[in-house]
């Protein structure tokens, strides 16, 4: 278990191992994330009292509404006042949810909108939870809306990100402030993802019972990679489950391993560079905290020797022999 209050880089390193293998055996993209929400939401919890540090955790994937089943559809015709929908708009679609209720834990029944309609950058604009996660990866709207794919082929392999609200209380980002945040006192929240090869956005969110700082929060960049690999070989097939995925999903089985073998050794590849770039990060850090150490000492130096030439022209006061001091008495005497 891992007190986030408390996480430290092995800790991230032992949770980033297990969730990239969580993508392993299972017949879906929809299963594997079920298995990474149920993992991170069991797995964080106080050291002291053993209580769950999460009240929810859930993720999200952009997904083209054509391929969307029914369900998920009619969630997203709900919200589009009578509009027809376009085959491929994109929809922010709940992909699984765990949590404190019983009916969190299930992504057909966690949310109200399990599937919301991504209609214009104008409108996404006005969502602020999802235009704020967009932000803070380090996107923009049209990117993730599929409008300039050219650059999406750019960003894809580098965006790996976290969302950080650490004051959820009041928070302009968090909607959910009385149905969520108000009753289950939650204190942050932290989300991290990126960008997939078909190119949907992903995201894991979860909304802490405990508050945690911005150096924490971006040690979660690297539980991004191991959750992009778990969920990369169900890209762009097998999304959802159904009957037929898990009655395939032994015929399968060796096609799915051949998939998943080749997203390892490219998401390892991935995950060494990110590793590398964190290091050169850290590094650089170091060596500006060694410059500025050096400075410091060399300013104190000038100061040390500037001190000791204003001195000189007493050294000689008070290094007179004894025999050539004259006492004047107060008569004026000698």
């Amino acid at each position: 278990m891992y007190d986030i209050t408390l996480f430290t880089p092995q800790d991230m390193a032992k949770c980033s191992l297990v969730l990239r293998h969580l993508g392993r055996n299972t017949a879906s993209m929809e299963a594997s994330s079920q298995k990474i929400v149920n993992y991170i939401y069991q797995h964080f919890c106080d050291s002291q009292t053993g209580e769950n540090s999460c009240a929810l955790v859930r993720l999200f994937k952009t997904h083209p509404y054509g391929e969307l089943e029914d369900s998920l559809q009619q969630s997203a015709r709900c919200l589009m006042n009578g509009h027809p929908p376009a085959a491929d708009m994109k929809c922010w679609t709940l992909l699984a949810a765990a949590g404190t209720e019983p009916q969190w834990n299930s992504r057909h029944t966690a949310a109200k909108n399990t599937a919301i309609p991504l209609v214009s950058t104008q409108l996404v604009a006005q969502m602020p939870a999802i235009s704020e996660i967009i932000r803070q990866f380090g996107l923009d709207i049209p990117t993730c809306l599929g409008i300039e794919p050219e650059r999406f082929l750019q960003l894809e392999p580098a965006v790996l990100n976290i969302f950080h609200v650490p004051e959820a209380k009041g928070s302009p980002f968090i909607p959910e402030q009385d149905s969520l945040i108000l009753p289950y006192q939650i204190k942050s929240v932290l989300g991290f993802g990126g960008l997939l090869r078909s190119g949907s956005l992903f995201a894991v969110v979860m909304f802490l019972k405990v508050k945690i700082p911005q150096s924490t929060a971006e040690m979660f960049k690297s539980l991004a990679v191991s959750v992009k690999k778990s969920l990369s070989a169900y890209d762009e097939q097998n999304v959802f489950d159904n009957p037929r995925n898990a009655n395939n999903s032994v015929m399968n089985n060796n096609v799915i391993e051949s998939q998943l073998l080749d997203f390892q050794v490219a998401n390892l590849i991935q995950l060494l560079e990110f590793s590398e770039q964190k290091m050169l990060r850290q590094a650089a850090r170091f060596q500006r905290t060694i410059d500025k150490l050096q400075r410091e000492i060399a300013n104190r130096k000038k100061k040390e020797e500037a001190f000791k030439a204003s001195q000189e022209p007493f050294t000689g006061i008070v290094n007179i022999p004894q025999d050539n001091i004259v006492p004047f008495e107060e008569n004026q005497g000698i």
